[in-house]
């Protein structure tokens, strides 16, 4: 038999060439017995444990020659000869076309072989501390440029969080692909929505704006750990911007603000229930808004204006005031055609079709405002629906001179179902119209726009409109005496909660836009297409009316943008890129900004202003606490010693706490609660605002309501004067600046029996400016300098030192008057700054009517001093000379 051949064994190692050195006979020693171990081994065959060394170097040249074999045969193109197509010289035309294609076939077939045989899987182009030794292939494990490609590697569908189904004929998603609705929540507080993981956890305890990630890199935010109102809010842009925004919001330019923290409530009812609802809330309560349920109040129930007033606590009017607010009713389908009285036929079909309106609050009293209006809705019949929409709606909010052009050119309206131009006065046409407009206070008072837009982001970046010429400034006139809107105004969408979200889950991907804009021509934006996204918008238009010095004057205007929550930013974009035609951009602005203007304007700011209402006390109680941080943090040399403040006559000490508006010291004078951070009131403000007591509680007092207390017009509606506070402006009439906590005194009464006190008085009443001096204004040019010449004409000397003797003394000479006592004070100054659009320092804040409704109400020449006072800022012992008037 012939000796069969032994297994193969593992491939022997190669034999080294050269030979150990003689004169190193220790190494070639220990070589040798390496050598023989290693023999030892590959002789014993392979055991379970893979060692080092069998690993060799043969077995990685047979790796890479298999590989090198396998390229080589990759790129090996076989062809065939041309003789055979020719025969004696002539060509076989089918013989020839066959060898050619036998080529090419086999030129397509080498070239993918090869790159077959080259190419990596996915898991293996990836660094090694990311492979996985389980080989278990986890697509996801891949970095994301490769996910794609290892899941086809796999044949299983690519993993993410959106999965969008391209058409490969459009680029869109089809709409047969609907996702699950969110439950609405009916009567119950609506939680914020999901953050991204990534930010997670910066939002535990907060919101973020839809535009957070635009202010975060432009501004100064909230701190992270004190939210204000449970939102991240912008203070105030990192660049110098308090002239810039003066000059922008009233000269040129615009100012824009994120205003999404904004509470939004929707009720659905029939009309009678909505009706009695807001009588309930002192909606037409008052002699003024008592036309609101008349025909003049019509175009406010029709959809077509706004109204804006104080909202109360049920049945408590003009006691207990919650905030100011806005209600915006749903137009109906049938556009109203005559103005007036309605038939009763069709009122008797309207109290039984469910409207349905918005009420717009500021965060601070939302609760409150909330709590009171579920506890109305529950006793309606039939019962009213109410519906938190505080993260489903948005808002934008610019004012300045270009404010309209701006909107004009990032609110395109949606074209008609007919593909034709807007007819002529249609909200869209109408709107379209308004370029001219620098103003929008000359618009109809409380206007109401609500329509559709496109997707801003396929005409981005915006172009300048072109603004018409004076030619067609009679058909703006026109416009604005008719108004059209009345008769023409829809139904808007944004009231309809599936429009709201279609018009968010219909927007497509910054991709897709790229994409589209891409096919475009250069130079032009993407045709429109009937599947574009329809974004419903509300856009009404605001005045402020200045009041100083007794009178009103109208100053700017401020529009009002309402829109979904999610196409809020697209919108914002447009807005601050936009191109204006007097050259730059509008400017963004945070909260200071927005109380600047507001200042400047002399309205109060809510709830700054208002410390008689609950959220108004805890604003007051928040600021107090940082104001009193500050203060703290100052070295002891470096801060004002409250006890040792001079206040003239002996007196020593300021009045209450000097970091605070002292109200409980005016109402009771007793010293203020403790208000440590730990309470609810004083760190978080957006609390429900039941839990913000005051004893004594203080009562807030409308400027209407005040203006008839002090007239005596009306009678008292058993208001408690020791607690009403009243909102009022200060115009100071000497030179200073009044700040924030300023102490406001009444001057001593003319009746009084201390000569002293009417000494005093007569002293304070002697700074008065006299009308030719108000005509002239305070920069009058003096006709002497203040220090002569030595060789100065007598005459001169002389009428300069009568001129002397003739001025009222000036602050801190020894003539000047000292502030009047504490039994005088009347009230503190919530807001006071230099204000640029006056020219002079003015400021806003409190009075208690109780001392100071028998001064104004003296007849004849002594009830225009009965508004006269003195405000000293807090540490400070000079007093300066200001009248007082209620704030409109």
């Amino acid at each position: 038999m012939t000796p069969q051949p032994s297994a193969p064994g593992p491939p022997r190692p190669l034999k080294r060439k050269d030979a150990p050195s003689s004169s190193n006979t220790a190494g070639s020693t220990s070589h040798n017995k390496r050598r023989k171990t290693q023999v030892a081994l590959e002789s014993s065959g392979p055991t379970k444990r893979k060692d080092a060394l069998s690993f060799s170097a043969t077995t990685k040249n047979a790796r890479q020659d298999k590989r090198r074999q396998t390229t080589k045969d990759a790129r090996a193109i076989s062809s065939q000869a041309s003789s055979k197509a020719f025969k004696n010289g002539e060509l076989d035309v089918d013989k020839f076309v066959k060898a050619r294609e036998y080529e090419i076939k086999a030129l397509e077939q080498g070239m993918a072989r090869a790159k077959k045989a080259l190419a990596e899987r996915a898991f293996q182009q990836v660094p090694k501390e990311l492979r996985r030794r389980t080989a278990s292939h986890n697509v996801k494990r891949v970095p994301k440029r490769l996910q794609k490609r290892a899941a086809r590697e796999v044949c299983i569908p690519v993993p993410s969080k959106r999965n969008y189904y391209m058409n490969s004929a459009e680029g869109n998603r089809p709409t047969s692909v609907k996702s699950r609705k969110p439950r609405v929540k009916k009567n119950a507080l609506k939680d914020p929505p999901p953050a991204p993981a990534k930010f997670r956890k910066r939002q535990i305890g907060k919101s973020w704006l839809p535009t957070h990630l635009y202010h975060a890199k432009r501004a100064h935010m909230t701190s992270p750990k004190e939210p204000l109102w449970r939102y991240a809010v912008p203070l105030t842009p990192t660049m110098k911007s308090y002239r810039p925004t003066h000059r922008a919001s009233g000269d040129r330019g615009a100012v824009a603000w994120d205003m999404s923290y904004m509470a939004t409530v929707s009720l659905a009812g029939t009309e009678q229930s909505l009706q009695g609802l807001l009588r309930a809330l002192g909606i037409g309560a008052s002699p003024e808004t008592k036309q609101l349920w008349g025909t003049r109040g019509q175009r406010c129930s029709s959809g077509t204006r706004v109204w804006e007033g104080w909202l109360y606590c049920r049945d408590s009017f003009p006691l207990q005031a919650i905030a100011p607010a806005t209600v915006i009713w749903c137009a109906e389908n049938e556009p109203m055609s005559v103005l007036g009285a309605v038939a009763e036929e069709k009122a008797n079909v309207q109290r039984k079709t469910v409207r349905k309106l918005l009420i717009r609050v500021h965060p601070s009293a939302f609760h409150q405002l909330w709590d009171e209006v579920l506890r109305l809705a529950k006793v309606q019949k039939p019962q009213v629906m109410v519906e938190d929409l505080r993260f489903e709606i948005g808002s934008i909010e610019i004012t300045g001179p270009a404010s309209t052009e701006a909107l004009l050119g990032a609110l395109w309206p949606s074209t008609s179902t007919s593909g034709r131009d807007w007819p002529q006065g249609s909200v869209e046409a109408t709107w379209s119209s308004l370029a001219e407009i620098t103003n929008p206070a000359a618009l109809p008072e409380n206007v109401l726009f609500g329509f559709d837009i496109v997707d801003p982001r396929l005409h981005h970046p915006p172009h300048t409109i072109a603004i018409p010429q004076s030619t067609q400034e009679s058909a703006l006139l026109s416009t604005l005496s008719k108004w059209p809107c009345d008769q023409t105004q829809t139904s808007p969408k944004l009231f309809d909660r599936n429009a709201r979200l279609k018009a968010a889950r219909a927007l497509p991907s910054q991709k897709a836009i790229n994409r589209r804009k891409s096919f475009a021509v250069p130079g032009t934006y993407p045709e429109p297409k009937p599947s574009d996204a329809q974004i419903p918008i509300l856009l009404y238009a605001t005045r402020n009316l200045q009041s100083r010095n007794g009178g009103q004057s109208r100053a700017q205007g401020t529009w009002n943008l309402l829109l979904p929550w999610k196409t809020v930013l697209p919108v914002w974009y447009s807005i601050m890129y936009y191109p204006l035609s007097t050259g730059g951009q509008p400017r963004f602005g945070g909260l200071r900004e927005k109380r600047q203007i507001i200042f400047e304007a002399g309205v109060p700011w809510f709830p700054g202003d208002f410390p008689g209402t609950a959220a108004g006390y805890a604003w007051e109680v928040r600021e107090r606490e940082k104001r009193k941080e500050d203060w703290a943090k100052r070295p002891r040399g470096k801060r004002i010693e409250w006890s040792s403040v001079d206040l003239g006559n002996g007196k020593k000490g300021e009045i209450g706490d000097g970091w605070a508006c002292d109200w409980e010291r005016l109402l009771t004078g007793m010293a203020p609660p403790t208000t440590g951070k730990s309470t609810e009131a004083a760190g978080d403000p957006s609390s429900k605002s039941g839990s913000v007591s005051l004893p004594p509680k203080p009562c807030h007092i409308t400027s209407a309501a005040a203006s008839s207390l002090l007239s005596g017009s009306s009678p008292l509606h058993n208001i408690d004067l020791s607690t009403a506070l009243a909102t009022v402006t200060l115009d100071l009439l000497v030179r200073g600046v009044p700040q924030t906590c300023a102490r406001i005194y009444r001057l001593p009464s003319a009746s009084a029996i201390d000569s002293a006190a009417i000494s005093l008085r007569n002293s304070w009443l002697a700074l008065v400016p006299t009308p030719e001096f108000r005509r002239r204004g305070r920069e009058q040019k003096q006709p002497f300098p203040s220090i002569l010449p030595k060789d100065a004409p007598p005459h001169v000397v002389h009428r300069q030192l009568a001129q002397s003797l003739l001025k009222p003394p000036q602050a801190g000479e020894d003539e000047y008057p000292v502030c009047p006592g504490e039994e005088n004070l009347i009230g503190f100054v919530t807001t006071g700054n230099f204000n640029l659009g006056e020219g002079k320092g003015t400021g806003i804040g409190c009075i208690l009517l109780e001392r100071v409704l028998e001064r104004v109400r003296e007849g004849g020449n002594e009830g225009m001093k009965g508004r006269l006072c003195v405000v000293r800022n807090a540490g400070q012992s000079v007093g300066r000379l200001a009248r007082w008037d209620i704030a409109g």
